[in-house]
């Protein structure tokens, strides 16, 4: 019974495969009666016409995204004072990066390790390469003057010093140092005409006000000079050294007391220098 039953399975099996063979594989159409063509040919033709609706709708506007500024995804950074250890002032660069020119930023690097190697001639080759390498880079030009101005190459530091303003460093510090440069080169007027230059952009700098003053000083513009170191000690509160010079200002202009309380603060914040004037100028004020 059981091979029966298994024959025929087999029989009907050969069936199928014969049929499907013939027919080339080809999946069987469902047989659809009038009613249901009509039905499903309705279907169809409201499904095209939706979508010929959806076609010819007017496309909206986009609405265009504002771009931020790259000002505005990096803030301004807060300009850093020009300090008067040219070697903290030179470091701040110790680690320069310059995405575009790596030839750049790789000569301001070892120019500046070469400065803190004491090899300044190495570091004014590299600092030139840097500018042959790219005329406009400020930064080289800023590091050069920076060295000769270590070198005491005051009037050739002025050179790039200009260079930098000419060529719009963003940090008002090369104002600072060109004033300076005059200073030691003994140009009193061009030297007042750049640190105020440099206090116009940033005023809240105590080393620029009392700079400015020493100069004033040599000018013999005593009053002026008083001015603008109270300036520096009203930003700076613990300016010895201002106390000290605004204490000798004033007993030139015979004001002994007002002289003699700047000597004694000076002195009280630590400034040793100060001893000798408070001994020698306020004597008869304590006796």
């Amino acid at each position: 019974m059981l091979y029966l039953i298994g024959a025929i399975a087999l029989l009907i099996i050969v069936y199928g495969l014969i049929l499907f063979f013939k027919r080339g594989n080809k999946e069987f159409e469902a047989k659809l009666s009038l009613r249901e063509k009509t039905e499903l040919e309705k279907i169809l033709e409201k499904q095209v016409n939706e979508e010929q609706a959806v076609d010819k709708k007017v496309p909206e506007k986009e609405i265009p995204v504002e771009v931020q500024k790259s000002e505005d995804l990096f803030p301004k950074e807060e300009l850093i004072f020009p300090s008067k250890d040219i070697n903290a002032e030179i470091n701040r660069y110790a680690t320069y990066i310059d995405f575009n020119n790596l030839k750049v930023q790789n000569s301001i690097r070892n120019g500046v390790e070469n400065f803190n190697n004491l090899d300044y001639k190495k570091a004014l080759e590299e600092f030139s390469l840097a500018i042959e390498t790219n005329p406009h880079e400020i930064t080289g030009f800023y590091c050069r003057g920076l060295t000769k101005f270590q070198l005491k190459n005051h009037e050739s530091a002025l050179s790039d010093f200009t260079e930098c303003i000419n060529l719009k460093m963003k940090e008002p510090n090369a104002f600072y140092y060109k004033g300076l440069s005059y200073f030691f080169l003994d140009d009193m007027d061009n030297a007042i005409l750049n640190l105020k230059s440099y206090i116009n952009s940033v005023s809240d700098s105590p080393e620029a006000y009392f700079d400015l003053a020493l100069c004033l000083k040599q000018k013999e513009n005593t009053s002026e000079a008083i001015n603008y170191l109270s300036k520096a000690i009203e930003i700076n509160p613990k300016y010895e050294v201002a106390y000290l010079e605004r204490g000798l200002l004033k007993h030139k202009m015979n004001d002994v007391d007002g002289g003699c309380a700047d000597l004694k603060k000076a002195l009280d914040l630590g400034y040793l220098g100060a001893f000798y004037y408070v001994n020698e100028l306020c004597k008869k004020e304590d006796s």
